[in-house]
């Protein structure tokens, strides 16, 4: 008797414990969620998936031609700020001196400017001599920090107004990262006196930025998982809340993705959904060299750099995506955002295909916002190394994909505010997608269940709802939901609940 008491006591303290660590719904509020990652997903059925999406090849953005610019030339930092688009890049050069590969020149900090986000000048800055002339683009030169200078404007409401654009950039001659001020990003000046953060390698491009959701500042510097220069080359993230002390940086995890390389990280609040940040890093992909990767263009460039370090020869980068909500845990993409592209087309090469740092919106030829990005091409080349733009479609990195035999997707319970569902979608002529809403115990509400639900067919990234009694959606503001998504020949990219 007593073991049965001891027994249903003992089951009835875990379902106390279980029910008492139950989640409580998430607000969403009326941001816009994506569906990069599984945060607000509970179940999928069908033939449903995610399905990771490439950017789309656009015209040449800038070419690296200048005297005090070259094949080395990158890291570049890109921003909308207001009615202006800013870009930030090193200017360098290499040239290889039968098997060494030296400097051509110093490093510099370049600036470029945009009114539309798709055409850019080099303005003539007269800051700083470079030969003996001051008409340049130049903003800062004669120091580690020029090899990775990495500007952002600060929404940190505390912020003081001449230090409103920052940066951060060094190396490990420097012996970590400097910061750095201004009040118009154009002229700038020193804020730290010395590094702020050491722990790390540092010789790529680190990013900063303050994360408005968290309320700090996040930097992400390159990190290697068994010490300094040991181990994988990985990413590590630093913390501070007033821009001057920072915690030492801890490596960024990647559950369920296998070891990889990353060079750069290029990870940022996404623009159109701060709460989730997205990461573009350089993937670092070490190759032995067989009879057919020696057959792969540029096969001249590969022999030459071969003659100066073997890995430059052998050795290959590509674009890789990844997410996350708390900054130090990612969703990583195995498969490639950017692949090195046709073999003819001369991307084959260790350097090549790096994304630059920065997300913004441009118009399209058809009127249409998306997103557009940066990406360089012909590593090592003089007289070809450029960026190009890519595009991609708003929210469409990664989306919930269903075939004509149909999948479905059922989220967690969580509160909204707003009186529409709005969705970012595409199907087909014969596809669809319709939305059921349940109650937290997955009872379908009466009124807004799949029969009621009306068939929608197209393309749109912000097509509302409608189901049999309309759209508005307001009495169920404020209470525990789910959305049940039923999907054929479709992909649905994001949905945000609106006024």
């Amino acid at each position: 008797m007593s073991r049965t008491v001891f027994i249903l006591g003992y089951i009835l303290g875990l379902l106390l414990t279980l029910t008492s660590h139950a989640a409580e719904p998430v607000d969403i509020g009326s941001r816009r969620e994506l569906f990069v990652d599984s945060f607000l997903v509970d179940k999928m059925g069908g033939k449903a998936e995610y399905r990771l999406h490439a950017p789309i090849k656009r015209e040449v953005a800038i070419k690296y031609d200048e005297s005090w610019e070259g094949n080395a030339s990158g890291y570049a930092t890109i921003f909308q700020d207001g009615a202006i688009y800013r870009m930030y890049y090193r200017g360098h050069r290499y040239i290889v001196d039968g098997k060494k590969l030296k400097q051509a020149q110093s490093e510099v900090v370049c600036y470029a400017e945009s009114q539309d986000g798709i055409n850019w000048i080099k303005p003539k800055l007269n800051l700083f001599a470079w030969k003996g002339s001051k008409e340049n683009n130049i903003i800062w030169l004669g120091g580690p920090e020029t090899h990775n200078f990495a500007p952002f404007k600060d929404t940190n409401p505390n912020c003081k107004p001449d230090e409103i654009y920052k940066a951060i950039g060094g190396t490990v001659t420097s012996k970590g990262l400097l910061t750095f001020k201004s009040k118009d990003g154009v002229h700038w000046s020193k804020l730290s006196d010395r590094p702020v953060v050491t722990k790390g390698a540092f010789d790529s491009h680190n990013t900063c930025f303050w994360d408005v959701e968290q309320k700090r500042y996040m930097m992400y510097v390159r990190y290697f998982d068994a010490g300094q220069f040991k181990g994988l080359r990985s990413i590590g993230v630093s913390y501070s809340t007033d821009f001057a002390n920072w915690t030492e940086p801890v490596g960024i995890t990647y559950p369920n993705s296998p070891p990889q390389q990353m060079y750069t990280n290029q990870i940022g609040p996404y623009i159109r959904a701060p709460h989730i940040l997205m990461g573009f890093p350089t993937r670092y992909v070490a190759k032995t060299l067989n009879e057919h990767g020696k057959q792969l263009d540029p096969v001249a460039l590969r022999n030459l750099l071969t003659k100066t370090h073997t890995r430059l020869g052998t050795d290959l980068t590509d674009g890789v995506f990844m997410t996350s909500r708390n900054g130090q845990t990612f969703r990583r993409w195995d498969e490639a955002f950017l692949r090195p592209g046709p073999q003819t087309a001369g991307h084959w090469i260790y350097g090549d295909n790096y994304q630059s740092y920065g997300l913004w919106e441009t118009v399209s030829p058809e009127g249409t916002n998306e997103i557009s990005m940066h990406f360089t091409e012909y590593a090592w080349l003089d007289e070809k190394h450029q960026s190009r733009r890519y595009t991609i479609r708003l929210d469409g990195f990664v989306s919930l994909n269903a075939p004509l035999s149909g999948g479905e997707l059922l989220t967690k319970p969580f509160l909204f505010s707003g009186k529409k569902l709005s969705i970012n979608y595409s199907t087909s002529a014969l596809g669809s997608l319709r939305v059921e809403l349940q109650d937290a115990d997955e009872k379908p509400i009466t009124g807004y269940t799949i029969d009621d639900c009306l068939e929608h067919y197209g393309d749109s990234v912000q097509q509302t709802i409608a189901w049999k009694k309309g759209t508005d959606l307001s009495a169920l503001a404020g209470k525990p939901v789910r959305l049940k998504f039923v999907l054929k020949d479709a992909d649905l990219y994001s949905f945000q609940f609106i006024e």
